[in-house]
Protein backbone atom coordinates (compact mmCIF):
# COMPACT_ATOMS: atom_id res chain seq x y z
CA UNK A 1 0.00 0.00 0.00
CA UNK A 2 1.85 2.97 -0.76
CA UNK A 3 2.06 6.20 0.98
CA UNK A 4 -1.74 8.16 -0.86
CA UNK A 5 -3.35 4.84 -0.10
CA UNK A 6 -2.41 5.18 3.48
CA UNK A 7 -3.19 8.47 3.45
CA UNK A 8 -6.83 8.28 2.06
CA UNK A 9 -7.37 5.10 4.37
CA UNK A 10 -6.14 7.38 7.62
CA UNK A 11 -8.69 10.05 6.51
CA UNK A 12 -11.57 7.99 5.77
CA UNK A 13 -10.91 5.91 9.18
CA UNK A 14 -11.18 9.64 10.89
CA UNK A 15 -14.10 10.40 9.33
CA UNK A 16 -15.57 7.15 10.25
CA UNK A 17 -14.81 7.18 13.11
CA UNK A 18 -15.83 10.78 14.03
CA UNK A 19 -19.58 9.76 12.51
CA UNK A 20 -19.77 6.76 14.86
CA UNK A 21 -18.95 8.73 17.93
CA UNK A 22 -21.43 11.62 16.82
CA UNK A 23 -24.37 9.33 16.06
CA UNK A 24 -23.57 7.21 19.36
CA UNK A 25 -23.83 10.98 21.10
CA UNK A 26 -27.28 11.58 19.08
CA UNK A 27 -27.81 8.06 20.20
CA UNK A 28 -27.18 8.37 23.77
CA UNK A 29 -29.51 12.26 23.91
CA UNK A 30 -32.22 10.01 21.76
CA UNK A 31 -32.47 7.76 24.94
CA UNK A 32 -32.51 10.71 27.04
CA UNK A 33 -35.28 12.39 25.39
CA UNK A 34 -37.36 8.71 24.76
CA UNK A 35 -36.87 8.06 28.88
CA UNK A 36 -38.58 11.69 29.35
CA UNK A 37 -41.31 10.93 26.44
CA UNK A 38 -41.93 7.75 28.62
CA UNK A 39 -42.25 9.96 32.11
CA UNK A 40 -44.19 12.58 30.40
CA UNK A 41 -46.33 9.50 28.97
CA UNK A 42 -46.90 7.92 32.21
CA UNK A 43 -47.43 11.38 34.06
CA UNK A 44 -50.06 12.22 31.76
CA UNK A 45 -51.74 9.03 31.48
CA UNK A 46 -51.85 8.85 35.26
CA UNK A 47 -53.57 11.82 35.27
CA UNK A 48 -56.20 11.22 32.74
CA UNK A 49 -56.70 8.18 34.77
CA UNK A 50 -57.45 10.38 38.22
CA UNK A 51 -59.49 12.83 36.15
CA UNK A 52 -61.77 9.63 35.36
CA UNK A 53 -61.77 7.97 38.63
CA UNK A 54 -63.08 11.67 40.28
CA UNK A 55 -66.66 12.09 40.59
CA UNK A 56 -67.99 13.99 37.49
CA UNK A 57 -69.66 17.53 38.56
CA UNK A 58 -72.65 18.12 37.73
CA UNK A 59 -73.42 14.88 38.72
CA UNK A 60 -77.19 12.97 38.31
CA UNK A 61 -77.85 13.97 41.62
CA UNK A 62 -75.97 17.36 41.50
CA UNK A 63 -78.84 17.65 38.52
CA UNK A 64 -81.64 16.57 40.88
CA UNK A 65 -80.77 18.80 43.04
CA UNK A 66 -80.54 21.29 41.13
CA UNK A 67 -84.30 20.77 39.74
CA UNK A 68 -85.50 20.63 43.11
CA UNK A 69 -84.39 24.06 43.98
CA UNK A 70 -85.91 25.24 40.78
CA UNK A 71 -89.49 23.81 41.34
CA UNK A 72 -88.89 24.91 45.15
CA UNK A 73 -88.08 28.66 44.00
CA UNK A 74 -91.03 28.50 41.48
CA UNK A 75 -93.29 27.46 43.82
CA UNK A 76 -91.93 30.42 46.06
CA UNK A 77 -92.01 32.82 43.34
CA UNK A 78 -95.87 32.19 42.18
CA UNK A 79 -97.44 32.05 46.22
CA UNK A 80 -95.78 35.42 46.89
CA UNK A 81 -97.20 36.52 43.06
CA UNK A 82 -100.87 35.01 44.43
CA UNK A 83 -100.41 37.25 47.40
CA UNK A 84 -99.41 40.51 45.16
CA UNK A 85 -102.55 39.63 43.11
CA UNK A 86 -105.14 40.01 46.04
CA UNK A 87 -106.27 43.07 45.62
CA UNK A 88 -109.71 45.43 46.47
CA UNK A 89 -112.75 45.17 45.06
CA UNK A 90 -114.08 48.25 43.98
CA UNK A 91 -116.14 49.56 41.10
CA UNK A 92 -114.62 49.25 37.82
CA UNK A 93 -115.09 51.33 34.71
CA UNK A 94 -116.39 54.33 36.48
CA UNK A 95 -116.93 57.83 34.96
CA UNK A 96 -115.20 60.68 35.95
CA UNK A 97 -118.51 61.88 37.60
CA UNK A 98 -119.76 58.54 38.76
CA UNK A 99 -115.98 58.44 40.60
CA UNK A 100 -116.31 61.72 42.18
CA UNK A 101 -119.66 61.34 43.20
CA UNK A 102 -119.04 57.90 44.62
CA UNK A 103 -115.80 58.91 46.91
CA UNK A 104 -118.04 61.97 48.03
CA UNK A 105 -120.70 59.91 49.82
CA UNK A 106 -117.79 57.70 50.67
CA UNK A 107 -115.86 60.76 52.82
CA UNK A 108 -119.14 61.79 54.21
CA UNK A 109 -119.59 58.26 55.04
CA UNK A 110 -116.56 58.19 57.34
CA UNK A 111 -116.51 61.30 58.92
CA UNK A 112 -119.75 60.61 59.52
CA UNK A 113 -118.50 57.46 61.43
CA UNK A 114 -115.11 59.13 62.88
CA UNK A 115 -117.28 61.63 64.45
CA UNK A 116 -120.02 59.41 65.83
CA UNK A 117 -117.34 57.69 67.21
CA UNK A 118 -115.62 61.00 69.03
CA UNK A 119 -119.19 61.78 70.19
CA UNK A 120 -119.54 58.62 71.94
CA UNK A 121 -116.30 59.01 73.46
CA UNK A 122 -116.33 62.31 75.03
CA UNK A 123 -120.00 61.78 75.75
CA UNK A 124 -119.51 59.07 77.89
CA UNK A 125 -116.45 60.83 79.27
CA UNK A 126 -117.43 64.06 80.18
CA UNK A 127 -121.76 63.45 80.41
CA UNK A 128 -121.77 66.98 78.53
CA UNK A 129 -123.85 67.26 75.09
CA UNK A 130 -122.08 70.59 74.23
CA UNK A 131 -118.97 68.94 74.65
CA UNK A 132 -119.96 65.93 72.81
CA UNK A 133 -121.35 67.86 69.48
CA UNK A 134 -118.21 70.21 69.74
CA UNK A 135 -115.72 66.90 69.40
CA UNK A 136 -116.85 66.53 65.93
CA UNK A 137 -114.81 67.78 63.84
CA UNK A 138 -115.16 69.25 59.92
CA UNK A 139 -115.12 66.88 57.18
CA UNK A 140 -111.31 65.85 55.95
CA UNK A 141 -110.59 65.62 52.06
CA UNK A 142 -108.32 62.18 52.21
CA UNK A 143 -106.49 63.50 49.69
CA UNK A 144 -109.07 64.16 47.22
CA UNK A 145 -109.68 67.58 48.54
CA UNK A 146 -109.71 68.79 44.64
CA UNK A 147 -112.64 66.69 43.16
CA UNK A 148 -114.75 66.80 46.60
CA UNK A 149 -114.07 70.28 47.48
CA UNK A 150 -113.05 72.27 43.87
CA UNK A 151 -115.72 70.36 41.73
CA UNK A 152 -113.24 69.48 39.75
CA UNK A 153 -113.23 66.37 37.67
CA UNK A 154 -110.23 63.35 37.03
CA UNK A 155 -109.04 62.58 33.67
CA UNK A 156 -110.38 59.59 32.08
CA UNK A 157 -107.30 57.35 32.27
CA UNK A 158 -106.68 58.82 35.47
CA UNK A 159 -109.54 57.52 37.13
CA UNK A 160 -108.25 53.55 37.61
CA UNK A 161 -105.39 54.80 39.64
CA UNK A 162 -107.35 56.98 41.67
CA UNK A 163 -110.42 54.37 42.33
CA UNK A 164 -107.52 52.00 43.70
CA UNK A 165 -105.79 55.04 45.73
CA UNK A 166 -109.29 55.73 46.75
CA UNK A 167 -110.17 51.97 47.64
CA UNK A 168 -106.57 51.66 49.46
CA UNK A 169 -107.63 54.87 51.44
CA UNK A 170 -110.54 53.67 52.64
CA UNK A 171 -109.48 50.20 53.19
CA UNK A 172 -107.02 51.65 56.10
CA UNK A 173 -109.42 53.87 57.54
CA UNK A 174 -112.02 51.42 58.15
CA UNK A 175 -109.29 49.23 59.99
CA UNK A 176 -108.07 52.83 62.07
CA UNK A 177 -111.62 52.85 62.75
CA UNK A 178 -112.29 49.30 63.55
CA UNK A 179 -109.12 49.13 65.89
CA UNK A 180 -110.50 52.37 68.33
CA UNK A 181 -108.94 55.28 66.48
CA UNK A 182 -110.13 58.57 68.17
CA UNK A 183 -109.84 60.38 64.77
CA UNK A 184 -107.89 60.43 61.76
CA UNK A 185 -106.29 64.07 61.22
CA UNK A 186 -104.28 63.70 57.73
CA UNK A 187 -104.43 61.07 54.60
CA UNK A 188 -101.63 61.62 51.80
CA UNK A 189 -100.97 59.96 48.60
CA UNK A 190 -98.87 59.79 45.66
CA UNK A 191 -100.35 63.12 43.69
CA UNK A 192 -99.78 62.01 40.28
CA UNK A 193 -102.80 63.97 38.73
CA UNK A 194 -101.50 67.00 39.54
CA UNK A 195 -99.76 69.13 36.88
CA UNK A 196 -97.73 67.39 34.46
CA UNK A 197 -95.18 69.54 33.43
CA UNK A 198 -94.79 70.82 37.22
CA UNK A 199 -94.46 67.57 38.29
CA UNK A 200 -91.90 66.55 35.29
CA UNK A 201 -89.93 69.31 35.90
CA UNK A 202 -89.14 68.79 39.61
CA UNK A 203 -88.54 64.79 38.48
CA UNK A 204 -85.54 66.43 36.08
CA UNK A 205 -84.42 68.20 38.61
CA UNK A 206 -84.24 65.46 41.36
CA UNK A 207 -82.77 63.11 38.38
CA UNK A 208 -80.16 65.68 37.83
CA UNK A 209 -79.28 65.63 41.54
CA UNK A 210 -79.09 62.10 41.71
CA UNK A 211 -77.21 61.32 39.30
CA UNK A 212 -74.16 62.74 40.61
CA UNK A 213 -74.36 60.78 43.48
CA UNK A 214 -75.51 57.10 42.46
CA UNK A 215 -75.82 55.58 38.94
CA UNK A 216 -78.80 55.02 37.57
CA UNK A 217 -78.50 51.07 38.08
CA UNK A 218 -78.85 51.68 41.99
CA UNK A 219 -82.61 52.56 41.80
CA UNK A 220 -85.31 51.99 39.53
CA UNK A 221 -88.68 53.81 39.44
CA UNK A 222 -91.91 52.65 37.82
CA UNK A 223 -93.35 54.99 35.02
CA UNK A 224 -96.40 54.94 36.83
CA UNK A 225 -95.49 55.01 40.86
CA UNK A 226 -92.76 57.31 42.49
CA UNK A 227 -91.90 54.06 44.67
CA UNK A 228 -87.83 52.30 44.48
CA UNK A 229 -89.21 48.70 43.04
CA UNK A 230 -86.08 46.89 42.36
CA UNK A 231 -85.32 45.22 38.37
CA UNK A 232 -86.59 42.29 39.07
CA UNK A 233 -90.15 43.42 40.34
CA UNK A 234 -90.47 46.14 37.78
CA UNK A 235 -90.02 43.09 34.75
CA UNK A 236 -92.46 41.08 36.53
CA UNK A 237 -94.92 44.04 36.15
CA UNK A 238 -95.13 44.59 39.90
CA UNK A 239 -96.57 48.23 41.07
CA UNK A 240 -96.53 49.98 44.26
CA UNK A 241 -98.69 53.43 46.21
CA UNK A 242 -97.20 54.98 48.56
CA UNK A 243 -99.66 56.10 51.19
CA UNK A 244 -99.14 57.84 54.56
CA UNK A 245 -102.52 58.61 57.52
CA UNK A 246 -102.34 61.10 60.98
CA UNK A 247 -104.34 59.75 63.38
CA UNK A 248 -104.52 60.20 67.26
CA UNK A 249 -105.19 57.02 69.15
CA UNK A 250 -103.92 54.96 72.07
CA UNK A 251 -100.84 52.39 72.59
CA UNK A 252 -103.64 49.69 72.16
CA UNK A 253 -104.82 50.63 69.06
CA UNK A 254 -101.55 51.38 67.34
CA UNK A 255 -100.55 47.83 68.39
CA UNK A 256 -104.56 46.48 66.89
CA UNK A 257 -103.69 48.62 63.59
CA UNK A 258 -100.13 46.72 63.21
CA UNK A 259 -101.58 43.42 63.42
CA UNK A 260 -104.53 43.71 61.04
CA UNK A 261 -101.74 45.43 58.47
CA UNK A 262 -99.99 42.52 58.80
CA UNK A 263 -103.08 40.35 58.44
CA UNK A 264 -105.03 41.87 55.95
CA UNK A 265 -105.07 41.14 52.45
CA UNK A 266 -103.14 43.94 50.60
CA UNK A 267 -99.48 43.53 50.48
CA UNK A 268 -98.76 46.16 53.18
CA UNK A 269 -95.24 47.33 53.82
CA UNK A 270 -94.95 49.69 56.74
CA UNK A 271 -92.15 51.96 55.93
CA UNK A 272 -91.97 54.49 59.00
CA UNK A 273 -94.03 54.63 62.57
CA UNK A 274 -94.19 57.40 64.64
CA UNK A 275 -95.88 58.57 67.38
CA UNK A 276 -95.99 61.38 70.23
CA UNK A 277 -97.34 62.66 73.26
CA UNK A 278 -98.99 65.75 72.23
CA UNK A 279 -99.31 67.27 75.72
CA UNK A 280 -95.78 67.61 77.61
CA UNK A 281 -94.80 65.41 80.45
CA UNK A 282 -93.83 67.77 82.41
CA UNK A 283 -97.02 69.51 82.22
CA UNK A 284 -99.26 66.64 82.35
CA UNK A 285 -97.27 65.57 85.84
CA UNK A 286 -97.51 68.76 87.29
CA UNK A 287 -101.41 69.30 86.15
CA UNK A 288 -102.19 65.77 87.88
CA UNK A 289 -99.75 66.27 91.18
CA UNK A 290 -102.15 69.43 91.67
CA UNK A 291 -105.05 67.82 90.52
CA UNK A 292 -104.41 64.76 92.96
CA UNK A 293 -103.42 67.36 95.91
CA UNK A 294 -106.55 68.82 96.02
CA UNK A 295 -108.52 65.73 96.10
CA UNK A 296 -106.67 64.56 98.59
CA UNK A 297 -106.85 67.56 100.82
CA UNK A 298 -110.99 67.82 100.00
CA UNK A 299 -111.35 64.23 100.68
CA UNK A 300 -109.08 64.95 104.11
CA UNK A 301 -111.72 67.76 105.26
CA UNK A 302 -114.55 65.81 104.74
CA UNK A 303 -113.61 63.15 107.15
CA UNK A 304 -112.10 65.19 109.47
CA UNK A 305 -116.02 66.44 109.67
CA UNK A 306 -117.32 63.62 109.69
CA UNK A 307 -115.07 62.02 112.71
CA UNK A 308 -115.90 62.41 116.32
CA UNK A 309 -114.59 63.38 119.59
CA UNK A 310 -113.74 59.80 120.52
CA UNK A 311 -111.83 58.82 116.96
CA UNK A 312 -110.28 62.66 116.40
CA UNK A 313 -108.43 61.71 119.28
CA UNK A 314 -106.51 58.52 117.21
CA UNK A 315 -103.48 59.94 114.79
CA UNK A 316 -104.20 60.15 111.26
CA UNK A 317 -102.48 57.56 109.32
CA UNK A 318 -100.47 59.19 106.74
CA UNK A 319 -101.84 57.80 102.78
CA UNK A 320 -99.28 58.27 99.87
CA UNK A 321 -100.50 60.95 97.36
CA UNK A 322 -101.40 58.69 94.71
CA UNK A 323 -102.10 55.47 97.38
CA UNK A 324 -105.87 55.02 96.85
CA UNK A 325 -106.05 57.14 93.23
CA UNK A 326 -107.70 55.38 90.26
CA UNK A 327 -105.39 54.28 87.18
CA UNK A 328 -106.59 57.09 84.54
CA UNK A 329 -105.98 59.27 87.48
CA UNK A 330 -101.94 58.01 87.76
CA UNK A 331 -98.76 59.29 86.75
CA UNK A 332 -97.89 56.19 84.77
CA UNK A 333 -101.06 54.21 84.14
CA UNK A 334 -101.88 51.28 81.78
CA UNK A 335 -102.31 51.40 78.31
CA UNK A 336 -106.44 51.62 78.46
CA UNK A 337 -106.15 54.73 80.55
CA UNK A 338 -103.25 56.37 79.04
CA UNK A 339 -103.16 59.82 76.84
CA UNK A 340 -104.04 59.20 73.49
CA UNK A 341 -100.63 59.84 71.15
CA UNK A 342 -100.01 61.47 67.78
CA UNK A 343 -99.19 58.94 65.20
CA UNK A 344 -97.77 59.21 62.08
CA UNK A 345 -97.93 55.80 59.78
CA UNK A 346 -96.05 55.91 56.85
CA UNK A 347 -97.02 52.27 54.54
CA UNK A 348 -96.86 51.35 50.68
CA UNK A 349 -98.93 49.00 48.87
CA UNK A 350 -97.72 46.51 46.24
CA UNK A 351 -99.84 44.55 43.77
CA UNK A 352 -99.66 42.93 40.23
CA UNK A 353 -102.25 42.57 37.69
CA UNK A 354 -103.77 39.01 38.22
CA UNK A 355 -102.29 36.18 35.70
CA UNK A 356 -104.33 35.01 32.79
CA UNK A 357 -106.38 32.21 33.46
CA UNK A 358 -106.45 29.30 30.26
CA UNK A 359 -109.47 30.36 29.11
CA UNK A 360 -108.87 33.66 29.12
CA UNK A 361 -106.04 32.87 27.03
CA UNK A 362 -107.98 30.68 24.99
CA UNK A 363 -110.89 33.09 24.58
CA UNK A 364 -108.84 35.32 21.84
CA UNK A 365 -107.81 31.93 19.73
CA UNK A 366 -111.51 30.78 19.73
CA UNK A 367 -112.49 34.11 18.14
CA UNK A 368 -109.91 33.74 15.84
CA UNK A 369 -110.91 30.55 14.98
CA UNK A 370 -114.97 31.32 14.35
CA UNK A 371 -113.94 34.91 11.96
CA UNK A 372 -111.68 32.53 10.09
CA UNK A 373 -114.94 30.13 9.74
Amino acid sequence: MDPKQKMIFGVVAGLCGAVIIALAAWLFNQIGAMNEAHEARDSAESQIRSYYDETPYPSKANCDIRKKDEATSTEVADAARKLLELNLEFPKDETPSQFVTRVANTIHDLDARKNAKRVEIFDGAAKNKKAAAAAAEPEMDYAFGRYVQKGELPKDTDVPRLAYQFAVIEHVCDILLDAGALTITQVTREMFDDAKNAEAEETNKRNARRSSRRSAKDEKKTETTGVQLPDELAKDGVTAEAFSVSFRANYATIAKVMNALAEDKLFVVVTDLSFRNPMDLRMRVAEIVKRRESAVAAAARRNRSKKDEEQAAEPEKDVALFETAKPAERLISDPENAMPMEVSLKFEVYSVPPAETPAEEAAPAEAAAETAE
